[in-house]
């Protein structure tokens, strides 16, 4: 329902600028839109107090007038964006042909776009509203949110009552934390009593607290432990720890007894008592903690708070130390999954192991997958047969037993705890086949080509970068982290993400009820069909590894209403006719290597693309037909062959509305202008020529600029640098991201920085300058991340000092290399002024040693070194190996790179040692990584 609510949400904008904008409408014909808009209005408001309601506890016949309704607004948008670019053309459009409702719509995209034919499009819509609105009336839409939410029982009670014999893979964590909490006890009051335990849905956190609350209650003199959940009763929740501090006492609470005196009891019994141990168990969101820690405000003398929730960002306003719980092992958990059906492991019939490994494998570790799968397995017949259909039916989604739904019960708590925005990004990612891997960038970018991103304050791609993080902070999507923690391209550690095979089944089996996405598998099954009588309307189809899918797609004429194709897998072999898709906004090929241009030849009539995406191609140019695209806003042919480079076609410059190309390596050919293209932001990727740089130097909006040199061009374009010092001066005004990817044989030199914009917010290089950038100031106020690379450069404290100054710098990643005499320790002094902001600090250079002093770097979370491990064991000996890392006091992460060549084994783990002893001492233990 939240779906058709979003969907609702896109189309009323569109509505009002068809009225306000220029498309010479006459008053009547402005009159009729503003009548429909006023009529999505109300049904907006509908839908809102339907989304209200879990989806699992709606009336059919509700659901069934919500779907009607977005595929309404669907058929409605279509047509809108049509006459909106019919506006903008003012000539006759592209042949069309829409079944259902709006039939009559189909003249609309066979002539021009006159008020005549818009006023008969007009009144067929209003026919079709006042349809739905009857349905509306009859079903009794408008009382649905009054009705009583049927409570569900907490399917984590069970993690309460699990004896300790059957706990597995808990004793590391639980040891951790004991340690965390209780070797806080001489600390000074300003060090915080608090633990949060971060981790997704049935992960065992309620299950860890409570075992480490039994463990360590008689060191405390009260204790108590409370669930709040996603729709906490407050005053209830205090009731109850009155009842656990003193039953005898509070047994018996007064009903009357409002918020303010129950806290006042607390608080008045916590002064009485010097240390009590809290589990505030399943904290959602931030504004119950700011009412729970009113009342344990006094009892801080000794007492400790340990609370669980799978929100980082919660934990994160909660502050206090953050322990992230990690999937268990995969040993762990064939224990814990064997213990649940056999007696001892060694009762696992041999046959059952292969497909045991399976059914692990799309448990992804969590506890409470693998403990309700073995329940339904352990009153299966124990054979491969049976097992291997349980594996199946998990895929599909088409086991309904008890244990599966208890699973799923905790899921939907998830998912119904979303607004509506995210509902539909969550959903969108049923699109991607298991296991994949999704960069975060082109997500993003498809949702904002679908319309999912809700407009704010911030820019749409910094809005769902939000909702990006926002999924991850709510463990419903798992990060995934660049490998290398020096990799030199890229700031954020999350750069793409995956599902967990238990959440993308939740989101196949919604995804199929609401006709949302249609996935095409690759045995030629539907994913979620099960659960879904075949649709006559595909509004979203993604094809995976099959080459018979499209054939019985196709035989089923549902392609003239599909907005977005993906394919997984090789694209050629999958690719149904451009030409049938009318309407399309999103095309996605994650694997072009066999495409060519007989496949794209219809991709001109895409006339409504707003996002492409071309992965892997094995083409040297693009065809001249993409300038037609006169909606597009995203080119993404990222993934061709690196030795490559993909010349763009004369049309390019007619993409008016594109406002971002991303590639590896690009050239523009002599002739085409981009004068026009007053829309493009980011152009990555870009060869320098002479050509290129007198064209980019027009874009007066280009926000980030890539430029990928390939190799030395003076014999053809002349001197590189000198291109991009002139093509830096030109576009100095509007520029907030430069990158550049040179060879490593190139080297820099200070006068070709020259012309570094003052604006600048993200500099990157991966060539190397022969002296510290001169460049660099306090002028450079905006500058939040900096790359830099230097050979044969003794750095200085003078230039620790200019870094220190730059007022919003929040990631520095510097790389030495070349011999160099050996250096002294670097001493990071505190001041205010110094470091504000830096979160994430990288020094690969095995000759420089940091000394952190007090206050210095405050908000420092990152930190990643390289060491020589043998001088490493020479300072440790003689008692100089202080880094002053306890001084860092927001320390998280450490990443450790060692330089072993020349070095025994013994004298490797002699460093290792060392560094670990310095860090384990850190208050915050952070995490600590080796790489070599």
């Amino acid at each position: 329902m939240d779906i058709a609510t979003g969907a609702m949400n896109t189309l009323l904008p569109k509505l009002g600028e068809l009225v306000v904008g220029e498309y010479k409408l006459q008053k009547g014909v402005k009159g009729e839109i503003q009548e429909l808009e006023k009529e999505l209005r109300s049904m907006t408001a509908a839908l809102r107090k339907v989304a209200e309601v879990p989806v699992d506890q709606l009336d059919e016949l509700v659901r069934i007038w919500a779907r009607d309704v977005r595929e309404l607004s669907y058929d409605i948008e279509d047509a809108v964006d049509t006459i909106m670019l019919q506006g903008i053309r003012h000539e006759p459009t592209m042949p069309f042909s829409i079944k259902g409702f709006i039939d009559r719509t189909i003249n609309l995209f066979q002539m021009a776009a006159t008020n005549h034919q818009i006023h008969n499009v007009t009144k067929d819509i209003m026919d079709q509203v006042k349809m739905v609105n009857e349905r509306r009336k009859r079903y009794k839409i408008d009382e649905v949110s009054n009705r009583p939410i049927v409570e569900t029982i907490d399917p984590r009670l069970e993690g309460m009552y699990t004896r300790a014999a059957q706990l597995v893979g808990i004793d590391g964590p639980k040891n951790e934390l004991a340690k965390r909490l209780l070797e806080q006890e001489g600390l000074s009051r300003k060090q915080s009593n608090i633990i949060s335990i971060v981790g997704f849905g049935g992960l065992g956190k309620t299950t860890l607290a409570n075992s480490l609350l039994q463990d360590l209650k008689e060191q405390f003199d009260c204790h108590f432990f409370v669930s709040i959940s996603f729709s906490p009763d407050i005053k209830k929740i205090f009731k109850n720890i009155l009842v656990q501090l003193d039953e005898n006492k509070y047994g018996h609470i007064d009903e009357s007894w409002e918020i303010k005196l129950l806290i006042d009891k607390i608080i008045e019994f916590l002064k009485n008592r010097s240390r009590c141990l809290c589990v505030i168990d399943d904290l959602w969101k931030e504004l119950p903690w700011d009412t729970i820690k009113l009342a344990l405000q006094d009892g801080n003398h000794g007492s400790k708070i340990i609370i669980t929730t799978r929100n980082k960002a919660v934990a994160e306003y909660v502050g206090g130390g953050i322990y992230e719980l990690k999937p268990l092992s995969t040993d762990n958990s064939r224990e814990l999954f064997y213990k649940r059906i056999f007696e001892s492991a060694d009762d696992c019939p041999p046959d059952l192991s292969k497909v045991t490994g399976k059914i692990l494998k799309k448990c992804g570790g969590v506890p409470l997958a693998i403990i309700t799968t073995a329940s339904l397995l352990a009153n299966k017949p124990r054979c491969s047969v049976e097992w291997e259909k349980v594996n199946s039916s998990i895929r599909s989604g088409s086991e309904n037993s008890h244990p599966m739904e208890t699973m799923n019960t905790i899921l939907r708590f998830s998912y119904n705890d979303l607004p509506f925005h995210l509902k539909t990004c969550l959903l969108s990612l049923s699109k991607y086949p298991e296991d994949q891997m999704i960069r975060k960038d082109v997500l993003v970018w498809s949702w904002i080509a679908e319309g999912f991103i809700t407009p704010s304050g911030s820019s749409l791609q910094e809005t769902g970068d939000g909702y990006f993080n926002e999924l991850i902070n709510r463990s419903l999507i798992q990060p995934v982290n660049r490998k290398d923690p020096f990799y030199v391209l890229g700031e954020m550690e999350v750069y793409a993400c995956q599902l967990h095979d238990m959440v993308l089944e939740l989101i196949i089996k919604l995804s199929a009820e609401e006709g949302f996405v249609t996935a095409s598998l690759s045995d030629g099954d539907q994913a979620g069909a099960s659960s879904l009588h075949q649709r006559e309307i595909i509004r979203r189809l993604s094809l995976h590894n099959s080459s018979n899918t499209d054939a019985s797609i196709n035989e089923r004429k549902l392609l003239s209403k599909v907005r977005s194709l993906y394919v997984f897998g090789h694209a050629d072999l999958m690719m149904p006719s451009l030409s049938e898709f009318c309407v399309l906004r999103v095309l996605q090929l994650e694997n072009c290597s066999g495409l060519d241009n007989n496949h794209l030849k219809d991709i001109c009539k895409l006339y409504l693309l707003k996002f492409l995406r071309l992965q892997g191609l094995k083409v040297t140019e693009l065809p001249e037909s993409i300038g037609k695209l006169e909606s597009l806003e995203t080119l993404d042919i990222r993934g061709a062959d690196d030795e490559s480079v993909i010349m763009l076609p004369l049309s390019f410059g007619k993409l008016g509305k594109l406002v971002r190309l991303h590639a590896e390596r690009v050239e523009l050919p002599d002739g085409v202008s981009l004068e026009n293209m007053k829309s493009l932001r980011e152009l990555v990727g870009i060869c320098p020529t002479l050509h290129a740089v007198t064209e980019i130097g027009k874009l007066g909006g280009l926000k980030a600029l890539e430029i990928a040199i390939k190799e030395e061009p003076e014999s053809s374009t002349g001197n590189w640098k000198e291109l991009i010092g002139t093509c830096l001066q030109m576009c100095s005004s509007s520029l907030q991201v430069l990158v550049l990817r040179v060879p490593l044989r190139y080297l820099y030199f200070q006068n070709f920085m020259a012309h570094v914009p003052t604006g600048l917010r993200t500099y990157m290089c991966s060539g190397y300058f022969d002296e510290f950038p001169r460049w660099i100031d306090p002028s450079f106020s905006y500058l939040t991340v900096l790359s830099i690379r230097l050979l044969n450069v003794h750095v200085q404290p003078e230039h620790l000092d200019k870094l220190a100054e730059l007022p919003s710098l929040r990631f520095l990643r510097i790389q030495v290399l070349g011999l160099s005499p050996r250096q002294e320790k670097l001493v990071i002094h505190s001041s205010p002024s110094a470091f504000p902001c830096l979160t994430d600090l990288r020094i690969l250079c095995q000759l420089m040693f940091l000394k952190f002093e007090p206050g210095a770097m405050p908000k420092l979370g990152r930190l990643c070194l390289r060491f020589d491990a043998r001088r490493t064991n020479e300072h440790f000996r003689t008692n100089n190996f202080d880094y002053g890392f306890e001084n860092l006091p927001s320390l998280r992460h450490v990443v450790i790179v060692l330089n072993i060549l020349a070095l025994n084994w013994a004298e490797h783990t002699e460093a290792q040692d060392a560094i670990r002893k310095t860090i384990n001492n850190h208050p915050n233990h952070p995490s600590l990584h080796f790489s070599y």
